[in-house]
């Protein structure tokens, strides 16, 4: 019985050494040798046995091996561990986590100390899996409510997306993969890719398939019609390019929702923004088609499509039998070359400042004259098609309100930000407050600055002059000059404006007739000359005062702040 010990223990020990060389099938004579001499510690010349079907790729036999281990000691947690190795290079991930759990309760049991203590090392199943539900959930929280799932054409809430994911192999591969460490870096990536997802842009037609009838059927399976077949091709193009999901404003809002309704209007910029494409559908447009043909197009008239647009970083665009705009072979048709000119052209500004726009309460004088030229079928539309662009979201849309949305809209940015270009404007008056206008066409006129002329040089200096010989103390200057720079920015309550202004009595005004009608023109002691145009006879009206919102910049407030900067610097 010794002879035969040792003499297994020669062969188990050649073994071990052609393993190290690697010579994998010298290791398997070996160990096999050794197990028909002495077959009674087997255990461990499984495992090696098995080790060695590991590094040689044969998953099967690793498995047998693993399997004679844990026959010969099922307490053990080890022919657990090979075994879930050998499962998961095999490609049975849910077999194999079955096995890792199952090796760590046998670690958890195990009456020997070091055994328990070494299973804090490993990550159970159950605590990768509420990972990657995590990663999920952040993942999907900024995209639509609503998604088509391209592979069966129905629409998917969040919850069904999420589970959608958690059903696929690729999570059972994850869970199985990490047994000591979760690599949160890979879920990112893995989810990220899954749940990429596209967005339309087109201009809605009669008869677009609603939210209350796709939702119980696959948009594969409604019934021809072109705006059914429009919807249908969406998802073909969008499936086809590997990707997992589609979005529709048509189908993907519940519109008799209105909190669902109000989410959209307000995150829609963003969706557009997070989607890793944008399909154009151009109806009208047929093809071949021609380089002008984008710029006369319907969809280009549409002020739902403009912050969709500006938003997207990907655009291809399709004509109305869905070949590509141009036959452009580019991804991304929003860089092409004929696209930009053509959208510099239609929008009059260049390809670089739409791209710099984004949503908040930025560059707010540019997104109104974008917005003033494009038209709706509500009137209320003009508004709520910017809401996404201004991040206004505590504006509900109140359809049937008329021009009040626009002056809503417009008392909300002016009230964030302090921008009184806002008022700027010339045209009709807006029943919600007479300072702002009733129709957004009217920033699609030059803004003008308002601002006092720069003094000359000789008059600063005769101005300095006379501050310094006049009997004004400097501590009542300064408290004039905290005061002003205190000034609250402009709010509203109940459609009321209250604007600090600066108010000027003006001398009698006489009329001038122009080509484009009456106009009065005044000196004024800080702006200038002033033109004003009106519908009254102001020449007939005794005292008159120009009322001017204050303008920070006239305390220089701008060249202080670029001083104080670049002292803190």
């Amino acid at each position: 019985m010794v002879s035969r010990y040792r003499c297994s223990e020669k062969l188990k020990g050649l073994g071990d050494e052609a393993m190290d060389s690697p010579r994998h099938d010298a290791a398997i004579r070996h160990y096999s040798a050794a197990l028909s001499i002495h077959p009674i510690n087997t255990p461990g010349l499984f495992m090696l046995r098995g080790k060695v079907c590991m590094a040689k790729g044969l998953w099967k036999d690793a498995i047998d091996e693993a399997k004679q281990a844990i026959t010969l000691d099922p307490s053990s947690p080890w022919g657990y561990e090979m075994k879930r190795a050998a499962l998961y290079h095999a490609g049975r991930y849910d077999d194999a986590i079955q096995a890792f759990e199952t090796m760590l309760s046998k670690m958890a049991q195990s009456p020997d100390l070091q055994i328990r203590e070494r299973r804090d090392q490993y990550v159970s199943p159950s605590s990768t899996r509420a990972q990657i539900r995590k990663v999920v959930q952040r993942t999907i929280r900024h995209s639509p409510r609503v998604l088509i799932n391209t592979s069966t054409g129905r629409l998917q809430n969040k919850d069904e997306q999420a589970a959608a994911f958690m059903s696929l192999p690729i999570v059972s591969e994850l869970v199985s993969s990490m047994t000591t460490r979760i690599d949160r870096g890979r879920i990112k990536r893995e989810v990220k890719q899954f749940f990429r997802y596209v967005m339309l842009s087109h201009k809605w037609e009669e008869n677009e398939p609603l939210f209350q009838q796709v939702m119980h059927i696959a948009v594969y399976d409604l019934d021809q019609s072109p705006t059914h077949d429009k919807l249908q091709m969406l998802c073909n193009i969008v499936r086809d390019a590997g990707f997992n999901w589609a979005w529709s404003d048509t189908c993907c809002i519940n519109k008799e929702d209105h909190f669902v309704l109000q989410e959209a209007l307000v995150a829609m910029f963003k969706w557009y923004r997070g989607s890793v494409m944008t399909i154009v559908y151009l109806r009208g447009v047929r093809s071949p088609a021609t380089l002008g043909d984008l710029v006369k197009s319907i969809w280009n008239t549409r002020a739902w499509t403009l912050q969709e647009y500006v938003a997207a970083k990907v655009i291809r665009f399709y004509t109305e039998d869905w070949t590509p705009y141009l036959n452009l072979d580019t991804s991304n048709h929003k860089e092409s070359s004929e696209i930009i000119s053509k959208m510099e052209e239609a929008t009059g500004v260049s390809a670089q400042q739409l791209k710099a726009l984004g949503p908040g309460l930025s560059s707010i004088r540019e997104k109104l004259r974008l917005a003033s030229t494009r038209q709706t079928t509500m009137v209320e539309d003009a508004a709520y098609s910017l809401l996404g662009i201004f991040s206004a979201a505590g504006i509900p849309a109140i359809y049937g309100e008329g021009e009040d949305a626009l002056g809503r809209l417009l008392a909300h940015i002016l009230a964030g930000s302090g921008d009184a270009s806002i008022l700027a404007w010339t045209g009709q008056s807006s029943t919600y407050n007479s300072c702002l206008p009733s129709h957004i066409t009217v920033f699609n006129q030059p803004a003008t600055s308002h601002l006092p002329p720069p003094i000359e040089n000789v008059e600063m200096e005769k101005t300095v002059t006379t501050l310094r010989t006049s009997t004004l103390e400097l501590d009542v200057a300064l408290k004039l000059y905290d005061r002003l720079h205190e000034l609250p920015t402009p709010w509203f309550a109940a459609s009321r404006m209250k604007l600090p202004c600066i108010a000027f009595e003006l001398p009698a005004l006489l009329p001038h007739r122009t080509t484009s009608g009456v106009v009065y023109r005044v000196e004024t002691p800080v702006f200038g000359m002033v033109e004003i145009k009106a519908k009254q006879d102001l020449s007939r009206m005794n005292s008159l005062h120009l009322v001017h919102p204050w303008q920070d910049a006239l305390l220089g407030r701008d060249d202080m702040q670029s001083s104080e900067s670049m002292e803190d610097g």
